[in-house]
Protein backbone atom coordinates (compact mmCIF):
# COMPACT_ATOMS: atom_id res chain seq x y z
CA UNK A 1 0.00 0.00 0.00
CA UNK A 2 1.30 3.42 -0.92
CA UNK A 3 2.59 5.64 1.83
CA UNK A 4 2.79 9.09 0.25
CA UNK A 5 4.65 11.66 2.31
CA UNK A 6 3.23 14.66 0.41
CA UNK A 7 -0.39 15.33 -0.62
CA UNK A 8 -1.10 13.23 -3.71
CA UNK A 9 -3.34 15.78 -5.41
CA UNK A 10 -1.38 18.91 -4.51
CA UNK A 11 0.66 20.56 -7.26
CA UNK A 12 4.37 19.92 -6.87
CA UNK A 13 6.51 23.08 -6.53
CA UNK A 14 8.55 23.72 -9.67
CA UNK A 15 11.00 26.21 -8.15
CA UNK A 16 10.82 28.59 -11.11
CA UNK A 17 11.37 25.96 -13.79
CA UNK A 18 10.62 27.40 -17.25
CA UNK A 19 9.57 25.50 -20.34
CA UNK A 20 8.72 21.80 -20.54
CA UNK A 21 9.95 19.31 -17.97
CA UNK A 22 12.52 16.92 -19.42
CA UNK A 23 12.20 13.27 -18.43
CA UNK A 24 14.93 10.69 -18.82
CA UNK A 25 14.35 6.98 -18.22
CA UNK A 26 17.15 4.51 -17.57
CA UNK A 27 17.06 0.80 -16.85
CA UNK A 28 19.44 -0.94 -14.46
CA UNK A 29 20.14 -4.62 -14.04
CA UNK A 30 18.18 -6.48 -11.39
CA UNK A 31 15.38 -5.28 -9.14
CA UNK A 32 15.37 -2.28 -6.83
CA UNK A 33 14.80 -2.72 -3.10
CA UNK A 34 13.14 0.56 -2.06
CA UNK A 35 13.67 0.07 1.65
CA UNK A 36 17.34 -0.83 1.25
CA UNK A 37 17.99 2.15 -1.00
CA UNK A 38 16.42 4.62 1.44
CA UNK A 39 18.32 3.08 4.34
CA UNK A 40 21.64 3.50 2.51
CA UNK A 41 20.87 7.03 1.30
CA UNK A 42 18.81 8.88 3.92
CA UNK A 43 19.90 12.28 2.56
CA UNK A 44 17.36 12.04 -0.29
CA UNK A 45 13.99 13.58 0.47
CA UNK A 46 11.27 10.93 0.14
CA UNK A 47 7.92 11.95 -1.40
CA UNK A 48 6.49 8.44 -1.70
CA UNK A 49 7.67 5.04 -0.52
CA UNK A 50 5.73 2.72 -2.84
CA UNK A 51 6.57 3.35 -5.58
CA UNK A 52 9.64 5.21 -4.40
CA UNK A 53 9.74 8.87 -5.41
CA UNK A 54 12.62 11.05 -4.25
CA UNK A 55 13.40 14.76 -4.53
CA UNK A 56 17.21 15.03 -4.62
CA UNK A 57 16.99 18.76 -5.39
CA UNK A 58 14.20 21.32 -5.35
CA UNK A 59 12.16 20.90 -8.54
CA UNK A 60 13.87 17.58 -9.41
CA UNK A 61 12.27 14.17 -8.86
CA UNK A 62 13.33 10.58 -9.33
CA UNK A 63 10.84 7.72 -9.73
CA UNK A 64 11.99 4.14 -9.02
CA UNK A 65 10.23 1.00 -10.26
CA UNK A 66 10.84 -2.37 -8.64
CA UNK A 67 11.66 -3.93 -12.02
CA UNK A 68 14.77 -1.76 -12.46
CA UNK A 69 13.62 1.30 -14.41
CA UNK A 70 14.33 4.80 -13.08
CA UNK A 71 12.72 8.00 -14.36
CA UNK A 72 14.41 11.35 -13.78
CA UNK A 73 12.34 14.55 -13.86
CA UNK A 74 14.18 17.77 -14.64
CA UNK A 75 17.42 16.26 -13.34
CA UNK A 76 20.90 17.55 -14.10
CA UNK A 77 23.52 15.13 -15.47
CA UNK A 78 25.24 15.23 -12.06
CA UNK A 79 22.07 14.09 -10.28
CA UNK A 80 21.49 11.33 -12.84
CA UNK A 81 25.02 9.98 -12.48
CA UNK A 82 24.93 10.17 -8.68
CA UNK A 83 21.67 8.21 -8.43
CA UNK A 84 22.81 5.59 -10.97
CA UNK A 85 26.06 5.11 -9.04
CA UNK A 86 24.07 4.69 -5.82
CA UNK A 87 21.92 2.06 -7.54
CA UNK A 88 24.94 0.23 -8.94
CA UNK A 89 26.25 -0.18 -5.39
CA UNK A 90 22.90 -1.48 -4.08
CA UNK A 91 22.74 -5.27 -3.53
CA UNK A 92 20.52 -6.89 -6.13
CA UNK A 93 21.00 -4.21 -8.78
CA UNK A 94 23.79 -3.38 -11.17
CA UNK A 95 24.93 -1.04 -13.90
CA UNK A 96 22.59 0.62 -16.34
CA UNK A 97 21.49 -1.24 -19.46
CA UNK A 98 23.01 0.83 -22.25
CA UNK A 99 20.49 -0.33 -24.86
CA UNK A 100 17.52 0.82 -22.78
CA UNK A 101 16.98 4.55 -22.46
CA UNK A 102 14.15 6.92 -23.37
CA UNK A 103 13.21 10.59 -23.09
CA UNK A 104 9.94 12.47 -22.79
CA UNK A 105 8.75 16.07 -22.52
CA UNK A 106 6.00 17.11 -20.14
CA UNK A 107 4.32 20.48 -20.68
CA UNK A 108 2.38 22.12 -17.86
CA UNK A 109 -0.45 24.64 -17.93
CA UNK A 110 -2.54 22.85 -20.57
CA UNK A 111 -6.32 23.20 -20.59
CA UNK A 112 -6.73 19.42 -20.34
CA UNK A 113 -4.42 16.49 -19.75
CA UNK A 114 -3.50 14.84 -23.03
CA UNK A 115 -0.78 12.74 -24.63
CA UNK A 116 0.77 13.36 -28.04
CA UNK A 117 3.74 11.84 -29.83
CA UNK A 118 6.73 11.95 -27.45
CA UNK A 119 5.05 14.68 -25.35
CA UNK A 120 2.60 14.89 -22.47
CA UNK A 121 0.44 17.93 -21.66
CA UNK A 122 -0.83 18.38 -18.08
CA UNK A 123 -2.87 21.06 -16.38
CA UNK A 124 -0.59 20.76 -13.34
CA UNK A 125 1.91 18.30 -11.94
CA UNK A 126 0.76 16.33 -8.91
CA UNK A 127 2.38 13.35 -7.26
CA UNK A 128 -0.30 11.05 -8.70
CA UNK A 129 0.32 12.30 -12.24
CA UNK A 130 4.07 12.05 -11.76
CA UNK A 131 3.65 8.39 -10.81
CA UNK A 132 1.38 7.56 -13.74
CA UNK A 133 3.57 9.25 -16.37
CA UNK A 134 6.70 7.74 -14.81
CA UNK A 135 5.27 4.22 -14.71
CA UNK A 136 4.38 4.24 -18.40
CA UNK A 137 7.83 5.53 -19.37
CA UNK A 138 9.49 3.07 -16.96
CA UNK A 139 7.59 0.12 -18.44
CA UNK A 140 8.53 1.25 -21.94
CA UNK A 141 12.24 1.45 -21.19
CA UNK A 142 12.14 -1.86 -19.29
CA UNK A 143 10.52 -3.46 -22.32
CA UNK A 144 13.37 -2.10 -24.46
CA UNK A 145 15.77 -4.06 -22.26
CA UNK A 146 13.55 -7.16 -22.27
CA UNK A 147 13.17 -7.06 -26.06
CA UNK A 148 16.94 -6.82 -26.49
CA UNK A 149 17.51 -9.87 -24.27
CA UNK A 150 14.84 -11.90 -26.05
CA UNK A 151 16.35 -10.97 -29.42
CA UNK A 152 19.74 -12.21 -28.22
CA UNK A 153 18.20 -15.53 -27.20
CA UNK A 154 16.41 -15.86 -30.56
CA UNK A 155 19.65 -15.09 -32.41
CA UNK A 156 21.42 -17.90 -30.53
CA UNK A 157 18.64 -20.33 -31.40
CA UNK A 158 18.50 -19.40 -35.09
CA UNK A 159 21.46 -21.59 -36.24
CA UNK A 160 19.99 -24.55 -34.33
CA UNK A 161 16.60 -24.09 -35.99
CA UNK A 162 18.20 -23.67 -39.44
CA UNK A 163 20.19 -26.89 -38.99
CA UNK A 164 17.04 -28.79 -38.02
CA UNK A 165 15.19 -27.38 -41.03
CA UNK A 166 17.96 -27.92 -43.58
CA UNK A 167 19.57 -31.14 -42.35
CA UNK A 168 17.03 -32.64 -40.00
CA UNK A 169 19.56 -32.92 -37.22
CA UNK A 170 21.35 -30.94 -34.53
CA UNK A 171 24.58 -29.61 -35.98
CA UNK A 172 26.22 -28.33 -32.78
CA UNK A 173 27.77 -30.34 -30.01
CA UNK A 174 25.80 -31.33 -26.95
CA UNK A 175 27.52 -28.88 -24.61
CA UNK A 176 26.96 -25.92 -26.94
CA UNK A 177 23.32 -26.89 -27.39
CA UNK A 178 22.83 -27.11 -23.64
CA UNK A 179 24.40 -23.66 -23.25
CA UNK A 180 21.98 -22.27 -25.83
CA UNK A 181 19.00 -23.82 -24.08
CA UNK A 182 20.28 -22.67 -20.70
CA UNK A 183 20.70 -19.10 -21.95
CA UNK A 184 17.16 -19.11 -23.34
CA UNK A 185 15.78 -20.47 -20.06
CA UNK A 186 17.60 -17.76 -18.09
CA UNK A 187 16.25 -15.05 -20.40
CA UNK A 188 12.73 -16.48 -20.13
CA UNK A 189 12.91 -16.52 -16.33
CA UNK A 190 14.21 -12.93 -16.19
CA UNK A 191 11.53 -11.71 -18.61
CA UNK A 192 8.69 -13.35 -16.70
CA UNK A 193 10.12 -12.02 -13.44
CA UNK A 194 10.11 -8.50 -14.85
CA UNK A 195 6.67 -8.64 -16.44
CA UNK A 196 5.03 -9.88 -13.24
CA UNK A 197 5.99 -6.53 -11.66
CA UNK A 198 4.11 -4.55 -14.31
CA UNK A 199 1.21 -3.56 -12.05
CA UNK A 200 -1.50 -1.08 -12.97
CA UNK A 201 -1.14 2.22 -11.07
CA UNK A 202 -3.52 2.14 -8.08
CA UNK A 203 -4.16 5.88 -8.50
CA UNK A 204 -6.37 5.12 -11.52
CA UNK A 205 -8.82 3.19 -9.34
CA UNK A 206 -9.92 6.40 -7.64
CA UNK A 207 -9.95 8.93 -10.51
CA UNK A 208 -11.50 8.68 -13.96
CA UNK A 209 -9.27 11.50 -15.22
CA UNK A 210 -6.14 9.66 -14.07
CA UNK A 211 -7.45 6.46 -15.64
CA UNK A 212 -7.84 8.28 -19.00
CA UNK A 213 -4.29 9.66 -18.70
CA UNK A 214 -2.92 6.21 -17.93
CA UNK A 215 -4.80 4.69 -20.87
CA UNK A 216 -3.50 7.35 -23.26
CA UNK A 217 0.08 6.75 -22.12
CA UNK A 218 -0.38 2.99 -22.39
CA UNK A 219 -1.53 3.39 -25.99
CA UNK A 220 1.18 5.93 -26.87
CA UNK A 221 3.97 3.57 -25.82
CA UNK A 222 2.23 0.55 -27.43
CA UNK A 223 2.71 -1.31 -24.15
CA UNK A 224 -0.05 -3.88 -24.69
CA UNK A 225 1.18 -4.89 -28.14
CA UNK A 226 4.81 -4.99 -27.04
CA UNK A 227 4.05 -7.11 -23.98
CA UNK A 228 2.01 -9.50 -26.11
CA UNK A 229 4.87 -9.77 -28.63
CA UNK A 230 7.40 -10.46 -25.87
CA UNK A 231 5.16 -13.16 -24.40
CA UNK A 232 4.85 -14.83 -27.81
CA UNK A 233 8.62 -14.83 -28.29
CA UNK A 234 9.16 -16.19 -24.79
CA UNK A 235 6.65 -18.96 -25.51
CA UNK A 236 8.55 -19.74 -28.72
CA UNK A 237 11.83 -19.93 -26.77
CA UNK A 238 10.21 -22.36 -24.35
CA UNK A 239 8.94 -24.56 -27.20
CA UNK A 240 12.26 -24.39 -29.05
CA UNK A 241 14.20 -25.33 -25.94
CA UNK A 242 11.88 -28.24 -25.23
CA UNK A 243 12.21 -29.43 -28.84
CA UNK A 244 16.01 -29.33 -28.72
CA UNK A 245 16.06 -31.27 -25.46
CA UNK A 246 13.67 -33.85 -26.90
CA UNK A 247 15.83 -34.28 -30.01
CA UNK A 248 18.93 -34.63 -27.85
CA UNK A 249 17.19 -37.23 -25.68
CA UNK A 250 16.06 -39.13 -28.81
CA UNK A 251 19.61 -39.01 -30.19
CA UNK A 252 20.92 -40.38 -26.90
CA UNK A 253 18.30 -43.14 -26.93
CA UNK A 254 19.34 -44.10 -30.46
CA UNK A 255 22.97 -44.34 -29.38
CA UNK A 256 22.01 -46.54 -26.48
CA UNK A 257 19.99 -48.76 -28.79
CA UNK A 258 22.96 -49.15 -31.14
CA UNK A 259 25.26 -49.93 -28.21
CA UNK A 260 22.84 -52.62 -27.04
CA UNK A 261 22.62 -54.06 -30.57
CA UNK A 262 26.42 -54.13 -30.87
CA UNK A 263 26.75 -55.84 -27.48
CA UNK A 264 24.19 -58.44 -28.49
CA UNK A 265 26.06 -59.09 -31.73
CA UNK A 266 29.31 -59.45 -29.80
CA UNK A 267 27.66 -61.96 -27.48
CA UNK A 268 26.33 -63.93 -30.46
CA UNK A 269 29.72 -63.95 -32.16
CA UNK A 270 31.45 -65.12 -28.97
CA UNK A 271 28.85 -67.84 -28.49
CA UNK A 272 29.24 -69.12 -32.06
CA UNK A 273 33.01 -68.99 -31.79
CA UNK A 274 33.06 -70.97 -28.56
CA UNK A 275 30.47 -73.53 -29.65
CA UNK A 276 31.57 -74.25 -33.20
CA UNK A 277 34.99 -72.86 -33.97
CA UNK A 278 36.96 -73.66 -30.84
CA UNK A 279 36.11 -77.38 -30.93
Amino acid sequence: MDASLVPRNAALPLEGAAGPLLLRAENVQGQIDFRAFCARHPHYRVLSTNPLVLEPEAGTWVYFSRFGAVVFWNASPAVVEAVLLDLAALPGTGARVEAARDDLRVHLGAETDRVTFSEVWLRELTLDKLKIVSLALAQSVALDSVEAEVSRALDRFQPVVEALRAEGRLASGQRELLRTVGFAMAVRAAVLDTLTLFDDPPETWESEALAHLDGALFDQFDLEERIAAVNQKVAYLQDAGATVLDVMAHRKDQRLEWIIIVLILVEVVLFVWKEFLVR
